[in-house]
């Protein structure tokens, strides 16, 4: 059995942080600016950029909508403490779209999913 939160960190993270380095350089922060405001490497921020990094879950629009605000956020400087708010409510409501539902190991028994009784086939 694989926990949530493993799900979470193996494959939401990454495609989140993605999206987050994906807008922060479209609104023309240089990598190594990107990978700063993240607190990651430029390395990851590279990867995250070609694709080769956090490419495996299709974030729903609410997800997506989130990660946008978090990272006007971060582009204005915003702290570390709204950052972590931030992810905790982006992690929520990627749940509640089941954009991990394909991915985590117990579909048919699923008590990951954001009513805890719906199936994820």
């Amino acid at each position: 059995m694989r926990a949530p939160c493993q799900t979470v960190v193996w494959y939401l993270l990454p495609a989140v942080g993605a999206e987050l380095a994906r807008e922060l350089s479209g609104k023309g922060l240089p990598q190594k600016e990107v990978a700063k405001r993240l607190g990651i490497t430029p390395a990851a921020v590279s990867q995250y950029l070609k694709g080769s990094r956090g490419s495996e879950v299709k974030l729903g629009k609410k997800t997506l909508a989130e990660i946008r605000k978090l990272a006007v956020e971060l582009e204005r400087g915003g702290g570390e403490r709204d950052a972590t708010r931030a992810m905790c409510g982006i992690c929520r409501i990627a749940w509640s779209e089941r954009v991990l539902c394909g991915i985590h190991a117990e579909k048919k028994t699923c008590a990951s999913c954001s009513d805890g009784k719906t199936r994820c086939e």
